[in-house]
């Protein structure tokens, strides 16, 4: 895993990035409540960037920085 951030269009779902063969591409999952454990919601296309997948996929910036 490459890393893992909070999308910015769905604050409830986190991406987790991965590399294999020199491309880029994430599991989208639903974060966990004190109800529902998380979920997996989809696995996103290949990109050759990892610019690329965050530009699909933005990232919700802390605010506080």
């Amino acid at each position: 895993m490459v890393g893992k951030y909070p999308l910015l269009k769905e604050p409830d779902k986190t991406m987790f990035v991965f590399e294999k063969s020199g491309k880029y591409y994430g599991h989208i999952i639903k974060n966990k409540t004190d109800k529902k454990p998380a979920k997996f919601v989809f696995e996103t296309q290949t990109f050759d960037s990892l610019d690329e997948l965050k530009a699909e996929y933005p990232e919700l910036k802390d605010s506080a920085n």
